[in-house]
């Protein structure tokens, strides 16, 4: 052992498409990450509207809590797997006859 440290997971290429162990494991995690948020704010709001005497405030508050933090989580984990990073920084590319028509359209006005 001479210092060099040996990785034990192979890299795969980029272009390489997931294996189905990988997909089957993203979508156990996108659907844990959807259903745990809203699943537990009702559980939570129900036992909250017994211990209170509620009727079914503290569920349905909850529950639209556990709807926003769901699709938060579905959010970011686009952001993060997706395909060009946050959809903000994206920028529109332009067909080149758009560009000719708003040339023609520019020298028309003038």
């Amino acid at each position: 052992m001479d210092g060099e440290r040996s990785d034990s997971t192979p890299q795969r290429p980029k272009d390489e498409p997931d294996s189905f162990w990988q997909l089957v494991g993203r979508v156990t995690m996108l659907g844990w990450d959807l259903v745990v948020p809203m699943v537990g704010g009702v559980l939570l709001g129900r036992y909250l509207d017994d211990r209170f005497d509620k009727e079914f405030t503290w569920t349905l508050s909850l529950l639209a809590m556990g709807v926003a933090v769901a699709f938060y989580n579905l959010y970011t984990m686009y952001v993060e797997h997706g395909d060009g990073g946050s959809p903000r920084k994206r920028t529109w590319k332009r067909r080149p006859d758009e560009d000719e028509e708003s040339r023609n359209h520019a020298q028309k006005d003038q």
